[in-house]
């Protein structure tokens, strides 16, 4: 048996025990016959019964119920799915969770309630598949490189007069009917839309995920690593989630895509027409709660999770007809 830091051959101490001569390290020889019945393979792309991932791993049935999912990638100690679930309280509301896990431990997870942010989601990654090589480095630029698509044209010009209504005549982004003005924001007290005014007047409001321009840019609220490029996926007032390739000040060499997923209190905000600035955040944004970031180390994985997403899709009947 060879020693997996050492390379060298290592010596038995008793039967199935063997030690390095270099490093020490003690390693019991594997039951080959045990791991062939233990560790079944599984061709990719296909659903596995949600009951496999309530036993396998930590999916507690009392918050909720796993229906069916697709591993995407599995060794001895590291787990990562694609899962259809719902909650253990409501049944009808399915909603789609990329789940990490690490010897059996919830590692971080992605959670994905509407069609329209799955699809982006389906969109970007083949983005990143094919602007960033096999060690992730983005061969990329930012700004007007490429001409825009008329569709693109089309997302800039309709939020640009959703802007011009807004400030001309509070008209609500949503019901297009007319808001009251409170403080630091506008309220619709027709459908209840709030739309926050920031600076010099500028809205901030909730933009329809269909309308989000998917293009690489590097303004996120990062605070550890450093982002490379990345692109939203979904932002509202107090949600924004993106996908962001990261590395550390300290390697820079060493990238890895990040699923982020920030959340923001804008009690305050509406209260006292002033942000929150908490430590350990920036511009309001902070880490969604009990979900960790789940992340992508290695890029040969990002062609499987498409094609479970889109298969996924295709279960719930989400896709883009």
């Amino acid at each position: 048996m060879e020693c997996p830091s050492c390379k060298v051959e290592m010596e038995p101490l008793v039967v199935g025990i063997f030690q390095c001569p270099q490093c020490r390290k003690i390693i019991k020889e594997k039951d080959k016959e045990a791991d062939t019945s233990a560790e079944l393979k599984i061709e990719e792309g296909d659903f596995q019964d949600g009951e496999y991932f309530h036993k396998k791993v930590s999916i507690n049935k009392k918050y909720e119920v796993c229906e069916k999912g697709i591993t995407i990638s599995k060794t001895e100690s590291r787990l990562l799915a694609a899962l259809i679930c719902h909650s253990s309280y409501l049944k009808e509301e399915k909603y789609v969770r990329l789940s990490w896990w690490k010897n059996s431990q919830h590692a971080g997870m992605f959670k994905i309630y509407d069609k329209d942010v799955l699809n982006n989601i389906i969109i970007v990654l083949e983005e990143f598949e094919e602007s960033f090589d096999d060690f992730w480095t983005w061969n990329g630029k930012y700004g007007k490189q490429e001409p825009k698509t008329e569709k693109e044209l089309e997302k800039e010009k309709t939020l640009e007069i959703i802007k011009y209504r807004i400030l001309e005549n509070k008209t609500c982004p949503k019901c297009s009917k007319k808001m009251d003005k409170k403080k630091s924001y506008y309220e619709c007290r027709h459908c209840g839309e709030i739309v926050i005014l920031e600076g010099y007047n500028q809205p901030i409001f909730n933009i329809m995920t269909a309308d989000l321009d998917l293009r690489f840019h590097g303004n996120f609220p990062i605070n550890f690593y450093l982002p490379v490029s990345g692109i939203t996926v979904k932002w509202l007032m107090g949600e924004w989630k993106a996908l962001v390739v990261i590395y550390s000040k300290d390697n820079p060499n060493k990238k890895w895509l990040r699923f982020y997923w920030w959340a923001r209190d804008l009690s305050t905000f509406l209260k006292n027409g002033q942000r929150e600035m908490g430590e350990g955040t920036q511009m309001g944004w902070k880490a969604q709660r009990g979900m960790s970031s789940p992340n992508i180390y290695d890029k040969k994985l990002v062609r499987p999770l498409i094609n479970a997403l889109k298969k996924i899709s295709i279960e719930l009947k989400w896709e883009n007809k």
